[in-house]
């Protein structure tokens, strides 16, 4: 997992991300179990638009986003993302402390 961009305006924060599967198997997300934290650890309320349900094992990169919603509060100066595979949670995406313009 990338984080490409970062945009930001009153409501929203949407991080362009992408996704590549370098293995030879097929992996799948569920991401209404996607973790977004502040620097805090405190949870933050988000959604994914056009991210794909698994990767397959072609090296390929696939594009969306994970957009932050209801007003940040000022504190906010990092996130940090996770995301495993489902159902085994073999495969664990993260990354910590994404700088918050």
């Amino acid at each position: 997992m990338r984080v490409e961009n970062i945009t930001q305006d009153r409501r929203t924060l949407q991080l362009a991300v992408s996704l590549q599967n370098n293995g030879s198997e097929e992996v799948e997300f569920l991401y209404s179990f996607l973790e977004v934290r502040d620097q805090d650890n405190n949870l933050l309320s988000s959604f994914t638009d056009s991210l794909p349900p698994s990767l397959p094992g072609d090296r390929q990169a696939y594009k969306g986003t994970i957009e932050l919603f209801g007003p940040l509060p000022d504190s906010v100066r990092s996130v940090s993302i996770r995301l495993a595979s489902y159902p085994d949670e073999k495969v664990k995406l993260q990354i910590d402390a994404i700088p918050i313009p």
